[in-house]
């Protein structure tokens, strides 16, 4: 989970995204009037994951135009414009909406998350790779888990993020995440209840 700062203007976008990528890119050259999967990511500071460089992407450009996004779209080489449409996030315009989706949707979802207090308010087991096998590990051993509630119909939706980045302030915001589902007991007949790992945020006013 990492704050960003949304660009300004496509030339700022353009002239950030535009850097040649890490040393070892070596066909891809900064300044080149091409923006490459490469490049985002670095700016983005992902190594591998396409989708969360797209996540980036997506929030970092939200306060631009529409003409400002399509210049910067403009630049994309092959490679990015298709990873772009693949993993393209959707914009939830109501925390109801997120039941509708399947895990591993991109969202980016704005409101004001508040933590959930107390040991075994949330509890639930999410599944991780072991080697070559998937082992249960309790929600809490991995996540702050936080939820935004709609004010006008008192739904809510659970946000999480890694512990290891620390607590998520809890101010409006916009979050650039994917949804992902825990299951609520260890019993191979358990109820899953889904949640949003965030991977970017940007405080709103």
């Amino acid at each position: 989970m990492e704050q960003i700062s949304l660009f300004k203007s496509a030339s700022q976008a353009i002239d950030s995204l535009d850097n040649g990528a890490e040393y070892y890119n070596i066909f891809t050259k900064a300044d080149d009037d091409l923006i490459s999967q490469s490049e985002v990511s670095k700016v983005a500071g992902v190594r591998l994951p396409k989708q969360k460089a797209v996540l980036f992407l997506k929030l970092a450009m939200s306060g631009l135009t529409e003409r400002e996004q399509q210049e910067i779209e403009g630049r994309f080489d092959d490679r990015l414009s298709e990873n772009f449409t693949k993993y393209n996030p959707e914009f939830v315009e109501s925390v109801r909406a997120v039941e509708a989706l399947n895990p591993g949707t991109g969202v980016i979802i704005t409101g004001t998350p508040r933590k959930i207090e107390g040991e075994g308010v949330v509890s639930g087991y999410i599944s991780i790779p072991v080697i070559d096998v998937f082992t249960l590990i309790p929600i809490s051993e991995t996540y702050i888990v936080y939820e935004i509630i709609d004010e006008a119909s008192g739904n809510r939706v659970l946000v999480a993020h890694d512990k290891d980045a620390g607590l998520l302030p809890e101010t409006k915001m916009k979050i650039a995440g994917v949804v992902k589902q825990f299951q609520l007991a260890q019993e191979d007949d358990s109820e899953f209840e889904k949640f949003i790992e965030v991977d970017y945020f940007v405080e709103t006013i």
